[in-house]
């Protein structure tokens, strides 16, 4: 027991995570821990959310400026403080909604270099109640035999060819896991998008109360997700107090803009009750636009997938260990991606990284996560090369559109561009 509670690493701060999340972490109960990008299993699981736990408490002392938050007492003084001021800001927000929407889309797309005419956003701040109806709560297919699960084949004990349907099905939910997880990674910088001096500004101009406001509510939110594993289950499993939702759908509007102009072929509708909720939901949604290239090409099998994983009750995991994921690909992406040169590449370079044959994929995002720096090393030259293909996909694509401006009759688009290089939106 001992060793195990050393994998749980918090430190020499007193903070501790729930004891109930605490038990399944230990237990490898848990939806990465049999992750075959987990080489360590359970140990890397727990490494990666220890990690995520002490910066997530280490903001919420910096915004209170408590320094000793272990008290269930003083967690729960700071929850009812900061919940008290969610009526103060939705009554602000209910004069602002039109600007706000815009701008969180703005931003978001800043945020994610993302361009503006890929896909049709429609943010909803605050609109209506969120609907819960269409949430998946369990798995479409579960498994009911235990022995076949202690069964399932581990990545490096057999090859492609030999792979069985159920084992190929068991690769593309472990892969679809890890991309779920990197989405909510992703997205979760979309809570404190608020922060950045230019949004701050535009904010403080609206009402300065809204930052300090925002601050507080996202700094408690995100503590929860480790202190209160009860109340998150419950939310999960009902959707009982769900503050934001995406929904992707395709766009049926055939009639293209004015003059013929072409329209994207994705709607993201995204749906908040706060402005940082809304952004998170608003990235949530271009993450999981480009999600959908690592799904299986066989639209039955992506079906199975999506069914198995994509559920609500795997969401609170996926926050948790989603950001430190996304944090380790950050670390191991070539230095040449950042360059202003490079404005959008990563956007390519997720289809590519999205592309990849599953187990070639989960064993990359082991070498991304791994402690051994040899490993990161090695998943950075094939990002190089990820990022060399990125780069000529980009190339065609903007040639493309160059092309297109030059033709008017030419109502393509972003979809029917892929498409044409054998990459579909399943």
């Amino acid at each position: 027991m001992a060793k195990i509670k050393e994998q749980l690493d918090y430190g020499n701060r007193p903070e501790r995570m729930d004891p109930n999340l605490e038990r399944k972490l230990r237990a490898g109960q848990d939806i990465y821990s049999t992750n075959p990008a987990m080489k360590k299993g359970a140990k890397d699981v727990q490494r990666l959310i220890s990690s995520r736990f002490g910066k997530v408490a280490d903001k919420l002392k910096e915004v209170t400026g408590i320094q000793d938050i272990s008290s269930k007492n003083v967690q729960g003084m700071i929850y009812r403080e900061m919940m008290s001021k969610v009526p103060m800001i939705i009554g602000i927000e209910n004069r602002h909604k039109d600007e706000l929407e815009k701008l969180a889309v703005k931003i978001s797309l800043d945020e994610t270099e993302v361009p503006e005419d890929w896909y049709k956003i429609e943010p909803y701040l605050n609109r209506e109640p969120i609907d819960v109806s269409n949430f998946r709560y369990k798995p479409e297919e579960e498994e009911d035999d235990d022995e076949e699960k202690e069964e399932k084949p581990q990545i490096p004990s057999f090859e492609i060819e030999d792979l069985t349907d159920e084992e190929i099905l068991e690769l593309e939910k472990h892969k679809r896991n890890i991309i779920n997880a990197i989405i909510q990674g992703s997205a979760k910088k979309g809570h404190y998008l608020f922060q950045k001096p230019e949004v701050k500004r535009e904010l403080d101009r609206i009402d300065p109360r809204l930052y300090d406001a925002y601050l507080g509510i996202m700094a408690i939110n995100d503590f929860l997700y480790f202190s209160m594993e009860q109340m998150i289950e419950a939310m999960s499993q009902t959707g009982q107090g769900v503050a934001g939702k995406v929904e992707l759908d395709s766009n049926d509007e055939d009639e293209g803009g004015e003059e013929g102009e072409e329209t994207p072929d994705t709607v993201i509708r995204a749906f908040g009750l706060i402005f940082p909720i809304l952004c998170h939901e608003v990235i949530k949604g271009l993450e999981e636009a480009a999600g959908r290239h690592g799904l299986p090409q066989d639209p039955e099998l992506s079906q199975k997938v999506m069914g198995q994983t994509d559920i609500l009750s795997n969401e609170p995991m996926q926050l948790r260990i989603g950001p430190e994921i996304v944090e380790k690909l950050r670390m191991a992406l070539p230095d040449d991606m950042f360059d202003e040169s490079n404005k959008g590449l990563i956007n390519w370079f997720k289809v590519e990284l999205y592309r990849l044959e599953a187990k070639e994929f989960l064993m990359l995002i082991g070498d991304v996560i791994s402690e051994d720096e040899s490993k990161n090393k090695k998943a950075t030259k094939v990002f190089e090369e990820l990022m060399k293909q990125a780069s000529l996909l980009k190339q065609e694509y903007e040639e493309y559109k160059k092309d297109k401006g030059e033709d008017p009759d030419d109502d393509d688009d972003l979809g029917d561009f892929l498409g044409g290089l054998g990459i579909s939106l399943s």
